[in-house]
């Protein structure tokens, strides 16, 4: 799936068309570009026969047997949908629709787009033969030609051939390049003629212009129609309306490819010359270039290029060249920094800028040297130049081991011996207001020179050089500033201040200074500025830290460049006065580096400083491996946007390939990957994503260059997966790409199986309940059991034991009184206690009796309760009122029991305590459980005594409560002062009832029978 297609694309191609080339490089020379190349080794094909760039941004490639594209970084052979793979490719061309058309060797054409191929041949009107060239027109025909079988055109599905009604001759068949200028109108290499063909014409008219096997047509910016033969040369054949080209000026080199770049400069692939440029091919004239001759520009393997033997050359959208040879893929772009042109082989470069924009350059290995306008001058003073230095004045000075040199009317001129035998040298110089030379001399200390005279400056103790001296400047003040190893001395007429780390400066070895607007010092570890009491050191928002400043340059508007081991790093001065009045944060920069045009790092010993400033305004920066140079003014930026691609999914090792729609992954699936790229061929290693998976990703992911994004473990669901990315100038696509994908549940993720799995953990937790409660039920019962059976051994007991011997004792205390008279007081005594004995005896039995006593008639509780109030109410006015509600079941004996005496108990306190005119007992069946309620009206219970339990030496509530947990059941009292009482007792159907029913179809068989 391509996001960010042909509009945007197009769009943005108009866009860079004009904002690219602000900055002209016809100057340059070819071996200034920035130069890549791909081979075999880094997954290029071995050989590229053709090129071309579709609008969302991929370069197409061929070679002998495959279709490649490729995004900067990676190659990757195009596939078929159909299974037939391309092969022996002879053409690409991209048409206006964005869509990529393949001419094949031997015949035959396809058409890609959007990853769909549509083929062509003799069924659609095609002859096998090689197609050498396609155009479109004005009306936006497709036209294509072949080698052996003429010029065809599509109509619609069909191809047509154009023959003698097109007033083309019939006979001639051998159609070479076709080109459509920028008039609209057609050319049309055919045989050794050329062709014309009007915007809106249908007719050709021969032009009278006569080639060798044209392979390519070009139009320069003056409206030249230009060729490229493989066996002739490459020339101006035509101008526009048709006519020919009167001149006779040519490259003389075999060619099958001429481009005319966006700047105008001409490009010329060769077969077995490399490469070759013009950058002015409007001042040829009738000039005869041979392939040796060096105005041509070449650029072969020997400068890097990937093989002598180039092919096809197209412009990308960006306005980089890219060259396709025997050995692989090359690229040309513009870079921001420019290699001076030295000799190769130079070292260790002390520079100076001279008047009119050139620059003096001393090397250990090199005579002196002066640049200007292109051309290098060596002049041989008979030492190295190991330090140098551009005053204030503009007088160039040059320390070199045979002593101290200046510049004068363009030469260098010695001025004076070293002030210290050899090994000393100068290493840093600056010139303070009065106009005397500071130098400064490894090994040899710290000296002036005024009217040719040197003075050493080892007798005043405060500036004695306990360390070596690596940098100088002298201020606007006129204050001279020099750096040591750990400290910086400022000298003010006999005034000398030392800084170190008390005052701020941190940076170890000080090895550069720059004293404009602001004082900067370089070190080891960064750079700071210095406030006019404190150093305060800088730090910058980059990828690697500030370390090793060997330069400092700051420009008139107060921005600064710093050469530092990273790199060169340009500050803006807005950004530089923010962090100045902000300390502690860090300051935005931009950085260049090797992928902007910088050959090696900069020297951090000798020859410093490593950057200056021209005259002309360019700044010069020292490597170890070259000079480069850069004008602050006119940087090459890349104002695109660039495209953004999703181009594979990989899903548990095997890859899909995103179609129009959403992408549907197979189940279960568990690791995925998700391949994108971004459409930037200037410097891709520069370009920057961001990406993020709505519903997982809750924000946006910074990746910086990875080009992959992982997942695992997604649950089921449909997803977005979106990505941006920026250029290497930080131009964001904030449209980016997206792709949507489904990731199907399995049956156990879906939300039926998610259903039935609680449905069975409800089940099964609501059998897990009913066997605890079955085992509640059946405890309960046996507890109730063993308290019955212990009630009938208690009753055994009393009757057979207690109540027998109290009854013997009774026969014998008879006895005993009936031995005594009849009348007498004893008698009378003794008759009366016979009297209470047998009260007790009938009252122990009647006890016994109760505790012996057990029901089986389900409607002997109401019975029973009905008796109870009778015996209760006997002597008192309250009336008695029992309701019984739903249809009486058989109760269990036990909990019968135990129901009746809670229900006594509270019978009994209405009766004897509460002073109530009705008492009324509800007995209500119900399906879920037994209710038993008993209130009145009388006097009520006190709130306090509710509260505690009971009365205090009364055991009734308690014991009513002790008999309700046992049976599991609820017991509720409720009543207030003077508004009557409400005992209720709730006990489980299932514990109540003895045929309570276990399965769930016989409690609703109850449920519907009536039972509440």
């Amino acid at each position: 799936m391509r996001a960010a297609g042909g509009m945007l694309a197009l769009l943005a191609l108009l866009l860079g068309t004009v904002a690219v080339a602000q900055v002209n490089g016809r100057e340059r020379r070819i071996g200034q570009f920035y130069h890549s190349r791909w081979t075999v080794k880094d997954g290029a094909p071995g050989q590229v026969s053709a090129l071309a760039q579709t609008p969302d941004g991929f370069l197409w490639m061929a070679s002998a047997a495959a279709l490649y594209s490729f995004d900067g970084v990676h190659f990757r052979r195009f596939e078929p949908p159909d299974g037939q793979p391309f092969s022996s490719i002879q053409t690409l061309y991209v048409a206006p629709d964005g869509a990529l058309w393949v001419g094949f060797i031997h015949g035959t054409l396809a058409r890609l787009k959007e990853g769909q191929v549509t083929r062509y041949g003799e069924a659609q009107g095609l002859p096998l033969s090689q197609v050498t060239s396609f155009a479109t027109d004005a009306q936006g025909a497709l036209w294509a030609s072949t080698s052996l079988r003429g010029v065809y055109r599509l109509n619609g599905s069909q191809w047509e051939r154009i023959a003698e009604p097109w007033g083309l001759p019939a006979a001639e068949q051998r159609g070479r390049a076709m080109f459509v200028d920028r008039d609209g109108a057609l050319w049309l290499a055919l045989a050794d003629k050329v062709y014309h063909l009007e915007k809106h014409g249908r007719a050709f008219r021969d032009t009278g212009i006569t080639v060798k096997w044209v392979s390519l047509m070009s139009q320069a910016p003056d409206g030249t129609l230009w060729v490229a033969e493989p066996t002739g040369a490459v020339r101006p054949i035509g101008l526009p309306g048709g006519k020919p080209y009167p001149g006779a000026g040519r490259l003389e080199v075999q060619s099958a490819g001429v481009l005319f770049d966006r700047e105008g400069s001409l490009w010329a692939t060769s077969l077995g010359d490399g490469v070759r440029r013009i950058a002015h091919p409007e001042q040829w004239g009738e000039r005869r270039i041979t392939r040796l001759d060096e105005a041509g520009e070449p650029f072969t393997e020997r400068d890097g290029l990937s093989s002598d033997y180039t092919w096809p050359i197209i412009e990308d959208r960006e306005g980089n060249l890219w060259v396709g040879t025997s050995g692989g893929l090359d690229r040309f772009r513009h870079s921001t920094l420019v290699l001076a042109e030295f000799p190769r082989g130079s070292h260790d470069f002390a520079i100076a800028a001279g008047n009119d924009g050139a620059l003096w350059a001393g090397t250990t290995n090199r005579p002196l040297m002066r640049l200007r306008d292109r051309t290098v001058d060596t002049f041989d003073i008979g030492a190295p130049i190991l330090a140098t230095h551009r005053d204030r004045d503009g007088q160039v000075w040059l320390a070199a081991e045979n002593g101290l040199w200046r510049i004068q009317d363009d030469k260098p001129l010695r001025v004076a011996d070293l002030p210290a035998p050899p090994p000393a040298y100068i290493h840093a110089m600056t010139k303070d207001a009065q106009g005397t030379l500071w130098a400064a001399l490894v090994g040899g200390g710290l000296y002036q020179l005024r009217d040719g005279t040197w003075t050493s400056l080892e007798a005043r103790t405060e500036l004695r050089a306990r360390e070596r001296i690596m940098a100088a400047a002298t201020d606007p003040q006129g204050r001279v500033w020099l750096g040591q190893t750990q400290e910086l001395l400022r000298v003010e007429g006999t005034d000398v201040r030392r800084f170190g780390r008390a005052d701020g400066l941190e940076l170890g070895i000080v090895t550069s200074l720059s004293a404009g607007q602001r004082l900067w010092v370089g070190g080891q570890f960064g750079l700071a500025h210095f406030d006019g009491q404190r150093f305060h050191t800088l730090d910058v928002e980059d990828e690697e830290p500030l370390r090793g400043v060997s330069a400092i340059v700051e420009l008139p508007d107060g921005g600064l460049w710093v050469h530092a081991i990273p790199g060169i790093l340009h500050l803006r001065a807005d950004e530089l006065a923010r962090v100045v009045a902000e300390p502690g944060r860090a300051a935005r920069c931009e950085r260049f580096d090797f992928l902007d045009g910088l050959p090696a790092r900069p020297t951090l010993l000798r020859p410093l400083p490593t950057a200056v400033r021209g005259t002309d305004g360019r700044l010069w920066f020292a490597t170890s491996n070259g000079v480069v140079w850069i004008d602050p003014t006119r940087i090459f930026r890349n104002p695109l946007p660039p495209p953004v691609a999703i181009h594979a999914v990989r899903v548990d090792g095997q890859w899909l390939t995103p179609g129009p729609g959403a992408l549907s992954l197979r189940e279960q699936a568990t690791n995925i990957e998700i391949d994108y790229t971004a459409l930037s061929l200037s410097i891709p290693e520069r370009v920057r994503f961001r990406y993020r998976l709505e519903g997982v990703d809750t924000a946006w992911q910074d990746v910086g260059g990875r080009r992959e994004a992982y997942y695992s473990h997604l649950s089921p669901g449909r997803y977005r997966f979106q990505v941006l990315a920026t250029n290497n100038d930080g131009v964001w696509n904030e449209t980016g790409a997206a792709l949507e994908f489904v990731l199907p549940p399995a049956f156990f993720q879906t939300w039926w199986f998610r259903a039935v799995c609680g449905a069975a953990v409800a089940v099964a937790l609501w059998l897990l309940y009913l066997l605890r409660l079955r085992q509640v039920r059946a405890r309960l019962r046996r507890l109730l059991e063993e308290r019955h059976l212990e009630r009938e051994r208690i009753a055994r007991e009393l009757h057979d034991t207690l109540l027998q011997g109290i009854h013997g004792l009774v026969l014998r205390f008879q006895a005993a009184a009936e031995m005594v008279p009849t009348g007498h007081p004893a008698r009378v005594a003794m008759e009366k206690s016979l009297e209470r004995a047998d009260q007790v005896l009938v009252e122990g039995r009647d006890r016994v009796m109760d505790l012996r006593a057990t029901t089986v008639d389900p409607g002997e509780l109401s019975t029973a309760f009905t008796q109870l109030g009778e015996e209760l109410g006997h002597e008192r006015r309250s009336a008695l009122h029992v309701v019984v509600e739903g249809t009486p079941v058989a109760l269990d004996p036990v909990v019968r029991d135990e129901v009746f005496r809670i229900g006594r108990e509270a019978l009994a306190n209405a009766f004897q305590h509460a002073g109530a005119r009705r008492i009324e007992v509800v007995l209500t069946y119900d399906f879920a459980q037994l209710r038993l309620r008993v209130r009145d009206d009388g006097r009520g219970v006190e709130e306090a005594f509710l509260q505690a339990g009971g009365k205090p030496g009364h055991w009734g509530l308690s014991g009513m409560r002790e008999r309700a947990v046992k049976l599991g059941a609820r017991l509720d009292i409720r009543g207030r002062e003077n508004a009557g009482t409400e005992v209720e007792l709730r006990v489980p159907a299932a514990t109540a009832y003895q045929d309570f029913p276990r399965g769930t179809w016989h409690r609703l068989r109850r449920l519907v029978g009536g039972l509440r």
